[in-house]
């Protein structure tokens, strides 16, 4: 039995690049593929769409012209399938269907990996947002640590200026009874690279070193649980600029200073 006519509809090759061919089907196409570059071409794009739908990636959508050429396919609408063993009457129909399911399978794809796309764009900015809104609870949290330790019974607030100048300013918020302090700084300056702001206690007339520490862009600075000298007079604190790792005498000058008078 020879094969078909060169001028046959291809209506067989979305079926033989399925492997949907029975194998005298199969066969008899085969002899008609081998003379028909047109057929050729059309098992390889029919193969291609199959393929792409077997990876179900990014890439599931097929090319704009081999899209149209499809629809183009499926549009003429003329069945005529291979003459089988009998020399009986076509078969076309149901290759076309099984085109154009083909082709609407592919559509469906693209538009689900579309879909899959926008919902991970959206998983992103919700996971964005919780981490946004951990931050914001860790930052009340410890504002609400802060202003509970502030209003503790017997905590006194002191306050150190500078010299002819109301601001920049330190509230020093002392804890006798711990003997620890909280120091909140407002619209400190900048200070030089290596070198940051020191907290100094004058005991018994002598200056302690205590905490150092840099402000925030804005000028704020807070350290909390900050040790005070519990075995003599302390009478007032004081804040120089000093090298980041502290220093165990001053070696600048008096920037901020504020008595500590009991009460």
């Amino acid at each position: 039995m020879s094969g078909p006519a060169h001028d046959a509809p291809l209506d067989l090759a979305a079926a033989y690049a399925l492997g949907a061919l029975s194998p005298d089907e199969a066969h008899r196409f085969e002899a008609f593929l081998a003379t028909s570059p047109e057929a050729q071409r059309e098992v390889a794009e029919y193969r291609e769409v199959a393929a792409l739908l077997a990876l179900g990636g990014d890439d599931a959508a097929p090319g704009k012209a081999l899209r149209e050429r499809v629809l183009a396919r499926i549009g003429e609408g003329k069945s005529r399938a291979l003459p089988p063993a009998g020399g009986a009457g076509g078969r076309g129909s149901p290759w076309l269907a099984l085109a154009a399911s083909l082709l609407l399978a592919v559509g469906l794809g693209a538009g689900l990996v579309s879909a899959r796309g926008r919902l991970a764009a959206i998983e992103t900015e919700l996971a964005a947002r919780d981490q946004t809104l951990a931050r914001t609870r860790q930052q009340l949290t410890a504002r609400e640590a802060t202003l509970n330790s502030i209003l503790e019974p017997g905590v006194q607030l002191f306050q150190l200026t500078a010299t002819g100048d109301p601001e920049p300013g330190i509230q020093l918020f002392w804890n006798r009874a711990q003997h620890r302090a909280i120091v909140h700084g407002y619209r400190l300056k900048a200070v030089p690279t290596g070198r940051a702001y020191q907290l100094w206690f004058i005991k018994d007339g002598k200056p302690v070193p205590s905490v150092t520490f840099k402000p925030e862009p804005d000028g704020h600075a807070k350290v909390e649980q900050i040790p005070v000298p519990s075995d003599g007079a302390v009478s007032a604190a004081a804040i120089t600029i000093e090298p980041e790792a502290g220093s165990a005498q001053p070696t600048s000058p008096i920037v901020m200073v504020g008595t500590l008078q009991k009460t």
